[in-house]
């Protein structure tokens, strides 16, 4: 039997082998130049990438275009037009100026640049934009009335012979763009057209010859979206993307870390992070990114949680673990109407939850709720019922018969069925089927956590030994009864938690949890100091047969004892002993009718 009751403690890293390192580092700003750090020393794989897109000899046969998987922002294409120029366009400068156009009377000609005040000379060498449209990126072709036309120069003239980084999503909604963006870059020409079909250009405007690297930047819905638009074009441009999260794996992935969030402080010149913030932006970071081997390096997370500290820092101002500390604080109140209103109708007894009780065929088991448009996931206790009745076996899904039930909350209860069957229906049929049900679920419920929590309330319904409510239980299973992880661990145990505060702790309380989510855990400091003071408890369970001994104290199978098992299959034959006397009895009243 594999149970662990966790002690939980505040996750923090290793840093006193860095203590004195960042201690000494009184000037930031000079640390990062020092180092060089920038957007790309952390992400291998675009490297990679840009550099096939960047060669420093340029040849015709180079890649024109690359795919980069990241997030459509203002904050990220900022850094990563500085990172993409600082890496690779610094050491190969732009040979070419761009061009100039000359107007004399009803002729336009085309000329090299000679400066970059000439009109359509190139201004950057490498230029980001997030949203785009026709005129932003081509330019156009004006003729006020009885004035001479006029031509301006769009992005594509402004980057000549660089790079641009264009969102992905522009041009999802305007496809033509992406059609023309991509025969001018592979002709290696810049010609004008009319933005109106119907009314043609008044005059003959030499094509501009074209040198560009184009970087389309989405997320996964937008790139899957192009793959099925223009899957030759997906197929052949470079792939790559930028990974939102660091593995941790030794302590100086540690150290890594925290350059990137001192970078981050100082591109954006906010105040110096004190020694004290690391452990508690540390323990944020663990919590965002739901798993202690994985640190976020999303960069609007980041920013935004060192900005909203800046706001709470006191006299020596750094950003030290007090302003961190009221900074989440705060933003879990303004975010908490919504959660408040939820947890109310469990404080109200609109929602029933027994945390003290031992019944029979009733557990609680844990979900998630979302809500479109809201921040936060909710942890929210569920009370799941089971009854026994005399039947073929079958199981009765009351959620899936009443269409409340999706497809993988469905499939979790096939494979309850399956383990049922297995275990208790080998040499013969089941004489009795159960009935399960979410009570006080009104709305469609999906996904397979409640698996072990349902099984456990049928094992408990067939067994006829009671559960203690004190303990929710959150897992899914196989149809081996192994435990397997589940996500959204810390809102639920929270959840639970919170509503056993409200109706008193016991000391005996807590949380059934798959032993593979351990490294999932990030509870808040509440929680942690209560498994601290042994007034609520985790427990990690690798088998149905664990969960059941902590539920109900009993055994699931015991070749000593009585167990579980043996109760089961003792009213089994009860039940078939009695089916059969019946049978006797009916079939002897049909042979005396027949005589």
């Amino acid at each position: 039997m594999a149970i662990t009751q966790l002690k939980v403690k505040q996750i923090q890293p290793d840093l006193a082998h860095l203590h004195e390192q960042m201690t000494n580092t009184k000037n930031t700003i000079k640390s990062v130049i020092d180092n060089q750090k920038n957007l790309l020393t952390w992400q291998p794989r675009v490297v990679s990438a840009l550099s096939m897109l960047c060669p420093k000899k340029r040849a015709n046969f180079n890649p024109r275009f690359m795919l980069l998987k990241a997030q459509e922002s203002e904050l990220f294409f900022e850094l990563f037009k500085s990172a993409v120029k600082s890496e690779f366009l610094s050491s190969t400068p732009i040979l070419n100026l761009g061009y100039s156009y000359f107007f004399s009377d009803n002729k336009i000609t085309l000329s090299n640049a000679k400066s970059q005040q000439d009109n359509f000379a190139t201004k950057e060498s490498c230029i980001s934009m997030t949203h785009v449209d026709s005129e932003k990126l081509f330019g156009c072709v004006r003729q006020p009335e009885n004035s001479p036309i006029k031509l301006e120069p769009g992005l594509v003239h402004d980057a000549n012979g660089g790079v641009l980084i264009l969102g992905l999503r522009s041009f999802l909604h305007q496809p033509n763009l992406l059609i023309k963006l991509k025969q001018m870059v592979l002709k290696e020409k810049f010609e004008w057209f009319s933005v109106d079909e119907s009314n043609p250009l008044p005059l003959s405007i030499p094509p501009i010859p074209l040198d560009l690297r184009i970087i389309l930047v989405g997320d996964r819905l937008s790139l899957a979206e192009l793959q099925e638009y223009e899957p030759d074009f997906y197929n052949s441009s470079l792939y790559a993307e930028y990974e939102n999260e660091l593995q941790v794996k030794s302590p100086d992935q540690i150290q890594d870390w925290l350059d990137y969030i001192k970078f981050i402080a100082t591109t954006y010149q906010l105040p110096q992070i004190a020694q004290s913030a690391y452990n508690k932006i540390y323990q944020e970071a663990i919590r965002y990114t739901g798993d202690q081997y994985y640190l976020p390096l999303a960069i609007d997370w980041i920013y935004s949680l060192l900005v909203n500290a800046t706001y709470f820092i006191q006299h020596d101002e750094m950003i030290d673990e007090t302003a961190i500390d009221k900074a989440i604080e705060q933003k879990l109140w303004r975010e908490g109407y919504l959660k408040e209103r939820f947890l109310e109708e469990f404080f109200n007894n609109q929602i029933m939850i027994n945390t003290k009780d031992q019944v029979i065929g009733q557990i609680n088991g844990l979900s998630v709720v979302q809500y479109p448009g809201y921040p936060m996931a909710i942890g929210e206790p569920s009370r799941l019922s089971c009854l026994v009745h005399f039947g073929d076996g079958e199981l009765i899904d009351i959620e899936h018969k009443t269409e409340l039930a999706g497809n993988i909350h469905s499939k979790g209860m096939m494979i309850m069925q399956s383990f049922i069957m297995s275990e208790f229906a080998i040499n013969h049929q089941l004489p009795f089927s159960t009935s399960l049900v979410f009570e006080q679920s009104y709305s469609e419920i999906d996904g397979d956590s409640a698996s072990l929590a349902g099984l456990c309330a049928i094992i408990s319904a067939l067994s006829e030994q009671p559960i203690d409510q004190q303990i929710a239980v959150t897992g899914s299973v196989d149809q081996f009864g192994n435990v397997q992880s589940i996500g959204g661990i810390n809102e639920k145990i929270e959840g639970f938690f919170t509503v056993c505060k409200h109706q008193g702790l016991t000391g005996q309380q807590g949380v059934i949890i798959p032993a593979s989510n351990q490294r999932h855990l990030c509870l808040n400091d509440e929680i942690s100091k209560a498994i601290n003071e042994k007034t609520f408890s985790i427990w990690t369970v690798e088998h149905i047969a664990d969960a059941l001994y902590l539920l109900t104290g009993m055994p699931y199978k015991n070749g000593n004892s009585i167990s579980l098992y043996q109760l089961i299959l003792a009213r089994m034959q009860s039940m078939l002993l009695q089916d059969k006397k019946r049978d006797n009895w009916f079939s002897k009243l049909q042979n005396y009718c027949k005589k």
